[in-house]
């Protein structure tokens, strides 16, 4: 049980980092642009592109890990700056939330506000990441293909799509044009002298 629970935190997080990494280099001024409307870091381009960086490097050092099969030291570092990286995330989030702060996310190319479902997101592969370093020796390794590797694999799959989506899944815009539109019908009979 616990191979397939530190196997689906390590893979959910490494698939995470992949797609992160993806979407920000498909749009690489997504991220600076929203920590520029943040107004709370100093050189908003120089930290999204550190960023960046350390999504794809502990991407790739994690995948190097579990194709060797004797890379444990290796992805326990992976697994703690993973937990280090998105625990980061959901600090940022919380604090601009506290503060008041809007503005986009910049997790993707899909503009979405800073909601509490992305701290949620957020926290949620922080805490997947220190599991699989407190179970690292359990993970199963991307070498041995067998049939609880495809389970992994499979789940961590399906996890990794369903907190990517959350986010946007969980966003109810706001309805402002309905309401400007009821206003407007409600103004417009007041001023021909109808009764409001």
């Amino acid at each position: 049980m616990s191979a397939l629970l530190a196997g689906v935190a390590a893979y959910t997080v490494l698939l995470t980092l992949l797609v992160s990494t993806a979407e920000h280099l498909s749009r690489p001024a997504a991220l600076a642009e929203a920590l520029a409307a943040h107004r709370v870091l100093p050189a908003p381009a120089a930290v999204a592109a550190l960023a960046i960086a350390s999504e794809g490097l502990l991407a790739g050092a994690g995948i190097v890990a579990l194709l060797q099969g004797s890379g444990e030291g290796l992805l326990i570092a992976v697994m703690a700056g993973g937990a280090a990286l998105f625990g980061l995330y959901a600090g940022y989030g919380l604090h601009l939330r506290s503060t008041g702060r809007t503005g986009p996310c910049g997790c993707s190319r899909v503009e979405l506000p800073m909601t509490g479902w992305v701290v949620a997101r957020a926290s949620i592969l922080a805490g997947l990441a220190l599991v699989a370093l407190f179970l690292s020796g359990s993970i199963i390794p991307a070498s041995r293909i067998d049939a609880s590797l495809a389970v992994v694999l499979l789940a961590a799959a399906t996890f990794t799509a369903l907190l990517w989506h959350l986010p946007a899944a969980m966003y109810e815009p706001a309805t402002a044009p309905a309401e400007r539109s009821a206003k407007g019908r409600s103004i417009g009979i007041t001023e021909r002298g109808l009764p409001g």
